[in-house]
């Protein structure tokens, strides 16, 4: 009985020893294994065949400069930049909107989109206001000037002024949005051009702009900006 009891104690050695130290390499092994596959994975489509780096991403083009004019009131008006297409309200012009656009792009640095929206504004109030003659530069150079106070986007009126100028630029149906670029544009084109003058002219740009915002500086400011855009419009 001794000895049946003392052979049942004593486990058998294999079973004794703890964890033998080679299993420690092998699991490093596995592990660094496991990292390799991980950065191959990660590498694979970087870089080109060759040894050749990815291309950096394209930047976009520098704002067109503005250069500081400092006008005298009255004296002159901004240049006329290159025409909006004509409205032609039985039938779309978008398509020439914007080719319109995207070759005035090409030449003001501004986005196609903001020139569509302002050159919208122009070719509807060539019809509702035709005496007022308001171009799109206008409304570029007023762009220009709000997002250097910091306040990019859509131009934003007044309260009390919005609920009388603010027309869907669409003509869609739905309520005019201060939010929707087409739609401030338009707006802000109608508030320029309320006063019944001719914005050709010195005198009546001038007025047009010191109802809009009475500050002389800014006023010179966006005359400066239209101007610029709209020689550049017109340069070969």
């Amino acid at each position: 009985m001794a000895e049946t009891a003392q052979s049942s104690v004593d486990a058998p050695e294999e079973f004794a020893r703890p964890l033998s130290r080679p299993y420690v390499p092998r699991l490093a092994l596995a592990g660094g294994l496991v990292l390799t596959g991980v950065v191959l994975i990660m590498t694979v489509g970087v870089n080109r065949p060759g040894g050749e780096e990815p291309p950096p991403p394209a930047q976009p083009p520098p704002a067109l400069a503005v250069p500081d004019q400092k006008p005298q009131q009255g004296v002159a008006t901004p240049r006329a930049g290159l025409a909006a297409p004509p409205d032609r309200p039985t039938v779309s012009d978008e398509a020439e909107l914007q080719t319109w656009a995207q070759r005035v792009a090409g030449k003001t640095r501004l986005s196609v989109t903001d020139l569509s929206a302002y050159g919208r504004a122009e070719m509807w109030l060539r019809r509702q206001k035709p005496g007022c003659h308001l171009s799109w530069a206008t409304l570029a150079g007023v762009s220009h000037v709000e997002a250097a106070q910091g306040r990019p986007g859509p131009i934003t009126l007044p309260a009390d002024v919005w609920g009388k100028q603010a027309v869907r630029a669409s003509g869609d149906g739905k309520q005019p949005d201060p939010k929707n670029l087409d739609d401030a544009s338009f707006a802000t084109a109608r508030y320029l051009c309320s006063g019944g003058d001719d914005v050709a002219t010195p005198a009546g740009w001038w007025k047009s702009m010191r109802v809009f915002n009475p500050a002389v500086p800014y006023v010179q400011d966006v005359f400066s900006a239209a101007d610029a855009y709209a020689d550049a419009s017109v340069a070969p």
